[in-house]
């Protein structure tokens, strides 16, 4: 064990200075969390230390960098009952916007993703980690989290030296935790059976799928303001959003995570693939004002560095306004993912209803099939609907969407519904129309703008009579 090197040569000059450099807690503004500026004043509270060796700003420009990071492959338990395929570094990908700036994406495969055959039906992630354990100082992610439920996009510095059950040390961010991206899940951990845990609602900032670059920090601290007391501070966008001081607090150096994972806590991922994009990481230490022990752990994850790791590149828009967000879209997958459900699209009353969903390969638009739905034979359930859900689609969102539909014949009445629903999915918001008015492929488009206390969004196919086609159903988050 190793311990930082001024407590043990000199505790007792690091006291009498300690007064000196370190500031007071009689500098209320530099500690008040209600104030704008309480993200700029970190100096206030304590100083950097600038030379650190540790220190790092990737700005990923031409990829990760080697001397900072590793790739991993790697599985741990989520404790839930739908199995993953934990996290693997064939799931990271470098893209570059019009204006060459570079990204780090990390692929979330989800439910619906059949790319690799032996683990269809797996959700899987990815992630990255530092070469180095870091001590206390200012952690720094600037990154688009990934925007689905049934994912969590963390950064997070965990060390384990044995086991969770006597050294879980760790620090978190984790978002979309519940299936939500309201409330930042902020945790401190020293062991599994000493945490602390809130999340706090953040929607005064931001909605955190947004699909826009969000700063998200945490300064850890070992003696928060000469207190001698462990403390966590959180922000969004360099807004303060929480703390958590006390023993929960670890003071063991840690490397730095950052990913995407799937456990099942995290809701159902019924969608194909969707992606973090990540800007900019960046660690600046503390002082030695900041204590901290030195443990020595072992990565059991397959590291790798990046440069050996075979990172392909990618189209910016393949990975963020160009990918559609409606599951088997194009109706190629021309067969059932489950009971009443076909790679996203679901029957609004399995039991009840009485029409018919098939795959039509001589009327394809594009492709080898189009859907066709026909009504019902019951005149008690006459009506066919099919749907697919967009859940965590929150006010102000806004998306294009757009189907190439036609009746089977004249006497055929068919029309696309658009349902704005509660967070729930229960209470029916906004509802927009979309009458389907041709025997011919026609191409109907909306532009959808989600209302106040909106959560969710459905895209209903609707029969009333005789049926009707639909094919390159699309959904892109403008």
């Amino acid at each position: 064990m190793k311990t930082n090197r001024l407590l043990v040569l000199m505790p007792f000059i690091l006291v009498s200075l300690s007064g000196c450099v370190q500031p007071k807690k009689e500098d209320k503004e530099a500690f008040d969390t209600t104030r704008s500026d309480y993200y700029a004043n970190i100096e206030r509270r304590n100083a950097f230390d600038k030379e650190n060796e540790n220190n790092f700003n990737d700005e990923i420009t031409n990829g990760l960098d080697d001397s900072v990071w590793n790739t991993l492959d790697g599985y741990w338990e989520n404790g839930g009952t739908t199995p993953h395929n934990g996290v693997r570094r064939r799931n990271l990908f470098y893209t570059k916007d019009s204006n060459g700036n570079g990204y780090l994406a990390l692929k979330a495969r989800g439910l619906y993703n059949r790319e690799d055959p032996a683990n269809a039906g797996k959700p899987e992630g990815a992630c990255i980690e530092t070469k180095n354990s870091l001590g206390p100082g200012r952690y720094e992610v600037s990154m688009a989290a990934m925007p689905r439920e049934g994912g969590v996009t963390a950064l997070w510095t965990y060390k384990c030296e044995s086991s969770e059950d006597v050294s879980q040390n760790e620090i978190d961010i984790e978002i979309g935790g519940g299936g939500q991206y309201s409330q930042l899940w902020c945790t401190t951990w020293t062991k599994k059976t000493n945490k602390a845990t809130h999340a706090p609602d953040v929607s005064n900032i931001c909605y955190m799928n947004d699909g826009k670059i969000h700063k998200y920090t945490f300064d850890w601290y070992t003696d928060y303001g000469t207190s001698h007391e462990g403390r966590v501070d959180w922000f969004i966008d360099e807004q303060y959003v929480y703390s958590i001081s006390g023993g929960t607090v670890t003071d063991i150096d840690m490397p730095l995570w950052l990913g995407i994972w799937m456990p099942s806590w995290a809701g159902d991922a019924t969608w194909v693939e969707d992606y973090i994009i990540v800007d900019k990481v960046q660690y600046t230490a503390f002082d030695e004002n900041q204590f901290f022990t030195s443990k020595r752990a072992y990565n059991t994850y397959s590291p790798k560095d990046p440069s050996k790791s075979n990172i392909p590149t990618v189209d910016f828009a393949s990975v963020t306004t160009g990918l559609n967000k409606l599951s088997n879209g194009d109706f190629e997958v021309n067969s059932a993912y489950a009971d009443n459900d076909y790679y996203g699209w679901v029957n609004s009353n399995a039991e009840t209803f009485s029409g018919t969903l098939s795959f039509d390969s001589a009327n394809a638009k594009d492709g080898n099939y189009a859907l066709r739905l026909a009504q019902g034979s019951t005149a008690e359930n006459k009506d066919a609907y099919f749907y697919q859900r967009i859940s965590c689609s929150y006010e102000g969102f806004k998306y294009q969407f757009s189907i190439d539909a036609k009746l089977a014949d004249t006497a055929s009445n068919a029309e696309i519904l658009l349902w704005q629903r509660n967070a729930a999915g229960m209470g029916r918001i906004k509802l927009e129309t979309i009458p389907v008015t041709s025997t011919t492929y026609t191409t109907y488009t909306k532009e959808i703008t989600m209302d106040p206390n909106a959560g969710a969004l459905d895209v209903f196919l609707h029969v009333s009579q005789g049926s009707a086609l639909f094919d390159n159903a699309k959904l892109f988050k403008k």
